[in-house]
């Protein structure tokens, strides 16, 4: 899963740390739903907008799936930048 989702499995850990998403390890291997990959996708992207972990947090709570970077200036109060 971390592969297909260009993330390290500490990555997901720490997603699921944070109780932004619920992982299953089995086997060795991390497990998301179709759900929760797809939070996790929005989150790396978030990252790779350069949010900080408590401004990925405010988004998460204020927007439920499908998820719309048109309105996280307004969520986190300022504008976001350009993917690293």
């Amino acid at each position: 899963m971390a592969h297909r989702l260009k993330a390290s499995e500490g990555d997901l850990m720490d997603f699921e740390q944070r109780r932004w998403i619920s992982c299953v390890k089995r086997n060795g291997s991390i497990f998301l739903s179709s759900r929760d990959e797809y939070k996790a996708k929005f989150i790396l992207h978030l990252q790779s907008l350069r949010l900080t972990d408590e401004e990925i947090g405010k988004v998460l709570d204020a927007e439920d799936p499908p998820y719309s970077l048109s309105r996280v200036p307004n969520i986190i109060g300022r504008p976001v930048g350009v993917p690293a």
